[in-house]
């Protein structure tokens, strides 16, 4: 093309290019087609924020489309699905045929806080359909917390890092 006023080189389209953030760098290549992002070495996730995240993903997998997170800012998640009971927040809450099951998942770690025992007895109280996601390995402990709080009854205790093919 010609140069000169009015006139602009043509030019070629960029090949890649980075934007970092607070967190990471977002690298868009091939076109646009690509895109990806690294997180800083300094960032890390939370176990707990890993564990919910893997969760979901396997819900996904079953056909679970509907769906809403704390903590996790999903494609998908459908905000109109309530989190708060009473005072507090669950992590998740989803839909699968036609009934809602309430979702808090606790790492091994969180088990057995105090606040914990609050949010149980608080959701206890407000759910329909609570679960308690914790590790395969913390089930014998997260039942004796549950029946110390004497909610039995309204929880179940379902293994977060369970797959039906016994990995």
């Amino acid at each position: 093309m010609m140069d000169g006023v009015g006139f602009s080189q043509r030019r070629q389209p960029i090949d890649a290019y980075s934007v970092s953030t607070p967190y990471g760098v977002v690298t868009v290549s091939d076109g646009g087609r690509t895109v990806t992002y690294q997180l800083y070495p300094d960032v890390r996730q939370s176990k707990h924020n890993v564990a919910l995240f893997a969760y979901v993903q396997e819900l996904r997998k079953r056909g679970i489309t509907r769906f809403n997170t704390d903590h996790l800012n999903l494609t998908g998640r459908d905000r109109t699905l309530a989190l708060t009971r009473g005072k507090a927040k669950l992590d998740l809450v989803y839909e699968d045929k036609g009934r809602i099951y309430e979702c808090e998942l606790k790492t091994s770690r969180e088990i057995g806080l105090d606040v914990t025992a609050q949010q149980l007895t608080e959701f206890a109280k407000q759910c329909e359909h609570l679960w308690l996601l914790v590790p395969q390995g913390c089930l014998e402990e997260a039942a004796t917390i549950v029946n110390m709080i004497n909610i039995t009854p309204k929880i179940s205790i379902i293994p977060y890092d369970y797959r039906e093919d016994g990995s």
